[in-house]
């Protein structure tokens, strides 16, 4: 099961990066990011864990610039496994039916740009003509992928990302999306939590470890 929903999520993902270079490589999905501090994204469900590590340790990369997702229902077993590699954080892999999340609507004075081509969908609230919170959505096949949903400090606590995902749920569903995925970050968990999203697997995140200063 964590197989299935990390691949078909890796898709969503990438897509809403627009991240178009990867491949499966001995149960690993090697995902060419090619940015300066990551290179690469090594993604793998517990089972293959010792594999993506040993992939991370031995690329040409530089130092700290190779990224590890892995899947797992113990954290502490996979911490074991990546070491020496340092460990950044543990997100949530999370899913829903689309049509069960909550609807919610815009505050005022906020206004509310949805803008839908067919696989990606961004939304934008806005004030005084500046974004004051947005989110996008990458729709591949029958999953919708949230990424990216992000509310300015000074509008927080508002319902704000609530209400982007609420938008990105509808545009979702108007292109035939029926499951969505996301990883929520320790700090987003409350959020998708709040809105029905149900837990998956945590997602361990680590990286080649950087040089030692001093």
């Amino acid at each position: 099961m964590d197989d299935d929903v990390l691949r078909r999520w890796q898709r969503g993902w990438s897509v809403a990066r627009q991240w178009t270079d990867y491949a499966e490589v001995d149960g690993v999905i090697v995902v060419r990011v090619g940015e300066p501090d990551r290179r690469v994204e090594y993604l793998a469900t517990e089972q293959h864990a010792t594999t993506a590590a040993q992939m991370a340790q031995s690329d040409a990369n530089p130092a700290g610039s190779s990224w590890l997702k892995i899947t797992t229902r113990s954290r502490p077993r996979v911490a074991a496994v990546l070491h020496p590699l340092e460990l950044i954080r543990t997100e949530r892999l999370l899913t829903i039916s689309l049509s069960d999340q909550p609807s919610s609507q815009a505050p005022a004075p906020y206004e509310l740009d949805v803008s839908a081509m067919p696989g990606l969908i961004d939304v934008e609230l806005r004030t005084d003509g500046k974004t004051a919170a947005s989110g996008r959505m990458a729709v591949f096949g029958a999953d919708a992928v949230a990424d990216v949903i992000y509310t300015a400090p000074p509008h927080r606590r508002r319902g704000l990302a609530r209400a982007v995902m609420s938008a990105l749920a509808d545009a979702a569903l108007d292109q035939g999306a029926i499951t969505g995925l996301l990883s929520a970050s320790p700090e987003g968990l409350p959020l998708y939590q709040s809105l029905d999203w149900s837990p998956v697997a945590d997602l361990v995140v680590a990286r080649t470890r950087l040089p030692s200063v001093g």
